[in-house]
């Protein structure tokens, strides 16, 4: 089959792109040691690989480059209360905790609530994270390799194997550190594909005769209101979502390895100022303009978005790329989607495979500490590879992952330091909120939870979140009871 130039461009600059991080990945494992190092980078990271390293990690196709801009075009400026003001304070309190928790000789989150909690405790964070990052890395993958395989004219299939072999291949060679690494270059990759993307929108912007912003009187495709509309999604929904996610984002585990790994807790404070800068301007600013832009430019009809940019608004990327994007560039914004892709994809790989191989097995422990480690972390991209060939779906895992994040996670970690917490009571609760937000998900997905539900929280569709809380609540004071029996007896 003879590819044409466009198609054959796109596939010199994504296998050059490849090539370059693998041998970033060469470089890691040439400078990691032993297993500890593989799974750490040695604790010795600054606060340029810090803030660069995270906000690569948000700077992704799911977060900056779909699910922001899409808020936008749901909800116009009230998309800010739905992702970018909860994200900036995640943000402004891991800069804040940063130096209590860097204190501590544990790395990951399950060593941390093991040395304070026990055992049980350890292994039921380590499996829900597992499970958490293997949904979203898998899920990751493939809407990667959907919006790439056209443009390199293949199946999402075969492109789905090429994303996780590269991808794998770095991220075994070189650990954590390799990952870092990758970052800070897509991190600037990155960076010219969003800025490329509000570019485009700004001429599409121009070509209808706006300035900067369209007319108030645009609609969004949400709620119908005016993009200007501050409380376009209504205030019950706002208050939800902050409570509902933000424990899991301010706790949100692929942050706070970086933050442990700095080299120091003034490094990490640095860090996170870099990836908050990141997050106002590629969370923030560039995905609200890229968002009300596309309201203009692709404007809904009673309620219903273009077909070209997908039935929700998840396609406008694409769409920008298709009417605004000489035939030149093309080639790069290729570049751009792979590394967008692939700063997510490792992080939530590495710490999959940190929660089995560091917390559950403790293989920095053994002999071949190293060997181990890389073996885990093929293991873990072939689950999550496997999961994308199956799944067809970003969103329902995207909400599920971020409802564990809150009521299995956060809870136990932010618990570390205080002393009248009863460790049973903390397993009992992790227990409860892991296995109830997976039910509850479910059973909300299949419509049951909405017979029982009031209306507001069916509206919300965060019923399952809320569930999970509640159960985890209960948990703890189940657990707090079976103490004061153990005692008793």
């Amino acid at each position: 089959m003879k590819l044409d130039k466009g198609v054959s461009l796109t596939w010199v600059a994504i296998i050059v792109y490849s090539l370059t991080v693998i041998g970033l990945g060469w470089w890691a494992s040439r400078n990691t040691a032993d297993g500890l190092g593989f799974w750490t980078a040695d604790r010795s990271l600054g606060a340029g690989s810090v803030g660069l390293s995270i906000s690569a990690g948000f700077m992704s196709v799911s977060w900056s480059c779909v699910y922001a801009v899409q808020l936008f075009y749901w909800y116009g400026l009230a998309g800010i209360w739905l992702i970018t003001v909860p994200w900036l304070i995640a943000l402004t309190g891991i800069y804040f905790l940063a130096k209590k928790y860097h204190g501590l000789p544990s790395f990951s989150q399950p060593e941390m609530v093991g040395n304070r909690f026990g055992i049980g405790v350890k292994r039921t964070v380590a499996i829900a994270l597992a499970f958490v990052f293997l949904v979203w890395g898998g899920a990751e993958i493939y809407v990667a390799a959907r919006l790439l395989a056209p443009g390199l004219d293949i199946s999402i299939a075969a492109t789905i194997l090429g994303i996780s072999a590269v991808v794998g291949i770095y991220a075994t060679l070189g650990g954590f550190k390799a990952v870092v690494a990758t970052d800070k270059l897509q991190y600037v990759i990155v960076a010219l594909y969003i800025t490329a993307m509000a570019w485009f929108a700004a001429n599409g912007l121009w070509e209808k005769g706006y300035t900067w912003f369209p007319d108030k009187d645009i609609l969004t495709l949400k709620t119908g209101r005016s993009w200007t509309d501050l409380l376009g999604p209504g205030m019950l929904t706002i208050i939800l979502g902050f409570m509902a996610y933000l424990p899991g984002w301010l706790f949100e585990t692929d942050l706070w390895v970086r933050v442990q790994a700095a080299k120091s807790a003034r490094a990490a404070r640095k860090g996170m100022l870099i990836a908050g800068t990141n997050a106002l301007i590629f969370v923030g600013i560039l995905p609200l303009f890229i968002g009300i832009a596309a309201l203009a430019i692709y404007t809904p009809v009673a309620g219903v978005a273009p077909l070209v940019t997908g039935i929700e608004g998840d396609t406008i990327f694409i769409a920008l790329v298709r009417d605004y994007a000489p035939a030149w560039l093309a080639m790069l914004v290729a570049i751009g989607l792979v590394a967008a892709a692939m700063s997510t994809i490792d992080t939530c790989l590495n710490v999959m495979a940190l929660s089995i191989g560091y917390d559950l097995l403790q293989l920095h422990h053994k002999k071949n500490g190293k060997v181990l480690s890389q073996l885990v972390t093929v293991g873990a991209m072939a689950a999550a590879a496997v999961f994308a060939l199956n799944t067809e779906s970003l969103w329902d895992i995207f909400y599920l992952s971020g409802g564990i994040l809150t009521t299995t996670v956060a809870f136990p970690v932010a618990a570390v330091f205080y002393k009248d917490i009863n460790s049973k009571g903390v397993f009992f609760s992790v227990v409860f909120g892991f296995t109830t937000t997976i039910l509850a998900y479910f059973l909300q997905s299949a419509g049951i939870l909405a017979e029982i539900q009031p209306d507001w929280i069916n509206a919300s569709d965060l019923g399952y979140i809320l569930w999970g809380i509640l159960l985890a609540g209960i948990g703890y004071l189940f657990g707090l009871i079976r103490s004061k029996w153990d005692s008793a007896a």
